[in-house]
């Protein structure tokens, strides 16, 4: 999804304020989804030049993450819900800041696409 300059930079000042982003860092593309935390938060995706970014939209359950596409381990397909049908989900494994591992379920529509974009951004392949 484009986000309109304004909105862009909106977001870019944000993320900065908020130390998820570095100061020359920019948002490159951008979709609304879900991540399953063990259930289900919306908000939006962000993919930064460094940087894959969620911030989560509602006031209860407040939720962000922002993860260097370096550390990004492992890529995978999956299927998401309370009893996981829905074919719509992407986990993405990292490293986090401490060495330990950690998973993300990702919800998004057109979820190839953006499987592909991260696979490009970080040189995992899925499995």
């Amino acid at each position: 999804m484009k986000l309109s300059d304004q909105k862009k930079a909106t977001w870019e000042s944000k993320l900065r304020e908020s130390g998820m982003i570095g100061p020359i860092d920019t948002i490159q593309e951008h979709t609304k989804g879900d991540l399953w935390d063990p259930g289900q938060i919306s908000g939006d995706f962000f993919f930064t030049k460094e940087k894959f970014v969620y911030v989560s939209g509602g006031l209860i359950g407040r939720v962000s993450f922002s993860i260097p596409y370096n550390k990004i381990t492992g890529l995978k397909l999956c299927n998401i819900g309370f009893i996981p049908l829905l074919p719509t989900g992407i986990r993405v494994t990292y490293t986090n800041d401490n060495g330990k591992t950690e998973k993300k379920k990702c919800s998004v529509l057109k979820r190839k696409q953006w499987l592909a974009y991260l696979q490009e951004k970080t040189g995992v392949m899925s499995n």
